[in-house]
């Protein structure tokens, strides 16, 4: 029997600020996430990818607003629900890792408090147990020497130990679903694949506790083919296909992921 769906958006119409280049930011978007599963959302700049990641955790800027649509978690439509209810569950269960990590995290708070912050947050795990999460946590995502790495500010780390630390950060709680918006754009070849590859050793640790599906936002096709089982192709706001990974690349069906396949410059990937 197929699985029931963990996410599934759809027709999402969000609409830009009256003077932009067109209407909508993203129109009759919809796709689904299913449970443990790793779909990746490509397109060029400004084709809605942050838009759409940002609606589903209730991020969006005020100038941005969704007109219609649902955002389905379970049996909860995720634009209805209110501020505190969206603060329930993110973190706890859909937790993002953004873009940015110098802008996402503070600078001036050491990186084992962020950490532990996201556990005060929603009152999970307490003293002695807490510090040990983030030690745990921090082993589990890859940081050197963690006791000591915890009183570290951001400043400290390298680009690619910081987005260790914002993921560390996404997972202190166990998501059902974890969005990684652009979680390597600013890395090195060699560094991005670490972080996917990461990211897939976790998911499949992950099996173990119930699983963890994962939404992975870029514009890195080569990234896309190494990592994700399933893709949708997003141009002007408009998802124009979607599929198995294997077939979108090798077979695509719409004349703008056609053009995009064949714009990417072959690479190869290197080990880690």
């Amino acid at each position: 029997m197929t699985p029931p769906n963990l996410l599934s958006v759809e027709k999402l119409c969000v609409a830009l600020p009256s003077g932009s280049d067109r209407r909508y930011a993203v129109k009759d978007v919809s796709f689904t996430l299913e449970p443990n599963e790793i779909l990746c959302i490509v397109g060029e700049s400004g084709s809605g990818k942050s838009v759409s990641a940002n609606a589903i955790m209730g991020l969006l800027p005020s100038a941005l607003r969704p007109e219609s649509g649902r955002i389905m978690f379970g049996d909860r439509d995720l634009l209805l629900e209110s501020e505190d209810a969206l603060l329930h569950l993110r973190g706890k269960e859909i937790a993002m890792i953004f873009q940015e990590p110098m802008s996402a995290l503070n600078p001036v708070m050491q990186v084992g408090e962020q950490i532990s912050e996201v556990m005060a947050v929603h009152n999970m795990y307490a003293g002695a147990a807490r510090h040990a999460r983030v030690l745990e946590l921090m082993n589990l995502v890859g940081l050197p020497d963690p006791a000591s790495l915890q009183f570290a500010y951001p400043f400290r780390l390298s680009g690619g130990q910081r987005q260790r630390v914002m993921i560390a950060m996404a997972l202190a709680l166990e998501p059902k679903i974890l969005i990684a918006d652009e979680p390597t754009t600013a890395l090195d070849v060699s560094l991005r694949l670490q972080i996917l590859d990461l990211l897939k050793d976790l998911q499949e640790e992950a099996k173990e506790r119930g699983g963890m599906a994962i939404l992975l936002i870029t514009h890195d096709l080569n990234l896309v083919k190494h990592f994700a089982s399933r893709v949708g192709v997003l141009n002007q706001g408009c998802l124009v296909e979607t599929g198995a990974t294997h077939e979108v690349f090798s077979n695509p069906t719409n004349p703008y992921t056609e053009q995009l396949v064949n714009s990417q410059p072959e690479r190869e990937l290197l080990p880690v």
